[in-house]
C-alpha cells in the first residue's frame, strides 16, 4: 500500500483574505494531513505568476509570488496592526478574485514594508540578498518604471541586464529596491517556518518547478544568450507540445526555448541554479514537462497553434548526469505525462526516475490493474490539468470505453464496498481506494476528490490562457493550530 498525500495549491486554501497564504489555514491543513495519516502535501510552484496567474508561466524563476503573504503573520511580526487586517478581509468564495486580492495585498504591503525597513537597516537587508534575485529586483524596478513586464520594449539601455543597471538602480532609489528584496525576505521567512512545520509534523512537501519560463520573466531578460531570441530579444521559437489528450490543436504555450548546447558548456549552471533554489523548497521536487528535457516540441516564433512544430533532442545524458550528481533520484518525480517515445522511457528508466501514473487515463484504455503498477511510479487520482473525478465521470457516456472499463472494474472489484454501479456520488471515493490498492510508492489525490468536488471545482484547463487556478477550498477540516 502506498503513503498518501493530498494536492492542494496555496491559493486553494480557506481564509479570510481572498486568496490561501502561508498563515494559519495552511497550518491546519497540516494539522489535517497528519490526523489522516498523509504524509505528503503536493503544491504547485511558488514561483511569483506572471501571465494569467500561472504558476507554469513565472515571471521569475527564483521569487516567490507576493500573493502568498499570510497577513496574520505580519501582524504577528509586528508589520501590521490588527485593523489593517480587518480593511483586508474579503469574502472567503470558492474563487480567487485576483484584482480584489491585488488591491487588498498592496496596501498591506506598502505598510508592512515600510515598518521593516525601519526596524531593519538597508544594508542589512542588502546583505541578506540572495544573488540569484538580483535580476528580479531589478526587473520588478523597471516594470514599474516602465509600466510593463515586456523587457523588449523597454528603452535600448535597459534592454539587457547587467550589474551596473542594478548598482545605478540602487544609488538612485535604495529604498525601493530594499523594498522588493525585504518583501522576498519575508516570504522566505514565512514559508520557511511553514515547511519547518510540516517537517516536523513529518509531512513532506512535494513542488514543482516548472521547465519553461514566461518571455515577460527577470531570467529571459538576464540570460538572453541561453534561449532562441534574435538580437532584438523577438522569440525564434516557443513551446509547446503537439496534439494530444488535453487539446486537438497542441498547446501553444509561448515560452522560448532553450539553447541546450549553450548551456551545456558550463555544467548547465542555470538549470543546476534553479533545481539548487528549488531543493530548498521541496523535500521532493517534480520536473514538470520531462519530456522536454529530453526532446522538446518546438513551434515557430509566430506561429499560431502548436500543430506545425517539430521535435528536437535536448542534451539529456550530459543533463541527468550533472543532475544526479548533485541530488539523489529519489528526491524527483518525473512528469512523464503526453508523448513517451523510446529515448524518453529509456532516460526516465535507466536513471531511476519515479514516473506517474493518472488513473483517469487507466480507464480510457482498459479495465486497470493497478496491483500489477510499477512500485516505483506515483499514482495520481489526477492531476491539477485534470478534471475533478465527479466532472470526468459525469460527462462520461454510457457507452463510452471509459465508463465500461471503470462499470467492469466495480463489478470485478466487490471488495470496494460501494455495489457494481460507478456513480457521481461513489467515482471519487472509487478512484482513491484504487490509488491506494497499488503497489506505487506515493499515491496523490487532489483535495478536490477527497471533497468529491464537480466541475467548478476545476484547476486548470490546459490550453487556455484565463480563468484557471482560482479554485478555492470552501472550508478546512482539521485540528487548530
Amino acid at each position: 500500500m502506498p503513503s498518501s498525500g493530498i494536492l492542494l495549491h496555496i491559493i486553494s486554501l480557506p481564509g479570510p483574505y481572498g486568496i490561501g497564504d502561508f498563515g494559519p489555514n495552511a497550518y491546519k491543513f497540516i494539522d489535517y494531513l497528519k490526523t489522516e495519516s498523509h504524509k505528503y502535501w503536493q503544491i504547485l510552484p511558488l514561483s511569483h505568476c506572471g501571465y494569467g496567474n500561472s504558476p507554469y508561466n513565472p515571471i521569475s524563476a527564483f521569487a516567490i509570488d507576493p500573493h502568498f503573504v499570510s497577513p496574520e503573520l505580519l501582524s504577528e511580526a509586528g508589520l501590521v496592526e490588527p485593523g489593517d487586517l480587518l480593511k483586508a478581509t474579503q469574502n472567503n468564495g470558492d474563487r480567487v478574485s485576483y484584482a480584489k486580492v491585488q488591491i487588498t495585498k498592496s496596501q498591506l504591503w506598502s505598510k508592512a514594508l515600510a515598518k521593516y525597513q525601519k526596524l531593519r537597516a538597508s544594508r542589512s537587508i542588502l546583505s541578506e540578498l540572495d544573488p540569484a534575485l538580483i535580476p528580479y529586483v531589478c526587473f520588478r524596478y523597471l516594470s514599474d518604471r516602465f509600466k510593463s513586464t515586456a523587457w523588449y520594449n523597454w528603452p535600448e539601455e535597459y534592454r539587457r541586464y547587467s550589474q551596473d543597471i542594478f548598482d545605478k538602480i540602487l544609488l538612485k532609489d535604495s529604498d525601493q529596491i530594499t523594498s522588493i528584496i525585504g518583501q522576498q525576505q519575508i516570504l522566505q521567512d514565512q514559508y520557511k517556518q511553514l515547511k519547518d512545520y510540516a517537517n516536523h509534523n513529518q509531512i513532506s512537501i512535494i513542488g514543482d518547478m516548472p521547465l519553461y519560463l514566461s518571455y515577460d520573466s527577470a531570467e529571459l531578460w538576464a540570460y538572453q544568450d541561453i534561449f532562441k531570441l534574435d538580437s532584438s530579444g523577438k522569440r525564434i521559437s516557443q513551446a509547446g507540445v503537439p496534439p494530444d489528450a488535453f487539446s486537438t490543436d497542441g498547446q501553444l504555450w509561448g515560452n522560448p526555448i532553450y539553447r541546450w548546447d549553450k548551456m551545456s558548456r558550463d555544467g548547465f549552471s542555470f538549470f543546476i541554479e534553479r533545481i539548487d533554489h528549488a531543493m530548498q523548497l521541496y523535500d521532493i521536487l517534480r520536473l514538470d514537462h520531462f519530456i522536454g528535457l529530453v526532446n522538446y516540441w518546438e513551434v515557430p516564433g509566430d506561429a499560431e497553434n502548436a500543430i506545425d512544430g517539430t521535435w528536437k533532442e535536448a542534451m539529456p545524458e550530459a543533463f541527468f548526469t550533472k543532475l544526479l550528481s548533485k541530488y539523489p533520484v529519489d528526491r524527483f518525480i518525473a512528469e512523464d505525462l503526453g508523448i513517451l517515445n523510446e529515448k524518453v522511457c529509456h532516460y526516465r528508466d535507466t536513471n531511476g526516475f519515479s514516473g506517474m501514473i493518472v488513473l483517469q487515463f487507466c480507464f480510457e484504455e482498459s479495465v486497470p490493474e493497478p496491483q500489477f503498477y510499477p512500485p516505483q511510479c506515483i499514482i495520481y487520482a489526477g492531476t491539477h490539468d485534470n478534471k475533478t473525478s465527479r466532472q470526468w465521470f459525469n460527462e462520461l457516456a454510457p457507452d463510452s470505453p471509459s465508463f465500461l472499463h471503470l462499470k467492469g472494474y466495480y463489478q470485478k472489484h466487490p471488495e470496494l464496498g460501494l455495489g457494481d454501479t460507478p456513480t457521481a456520488d461513489n467515482v471519487a471515493l472509487a478512484i482513491q481506494k484504487i490509488a491506494l490498492s497499488s503497489p506505487c510508492r506515493i499515491a496523490i489525490i487532489p483535495m478536490q476528490d477527497v471533497l468529491n468536488l464537480g466541475a467548478s471545482a476545476r484547476m486548470n484547463i490546459p490550453g487556455t490562457a484565463l480563468g484557471n487556478w482560482e479554485w478555492r477550498m470552501p472550508d478546512l477540516p482539521g485540528s487548530t493550530h
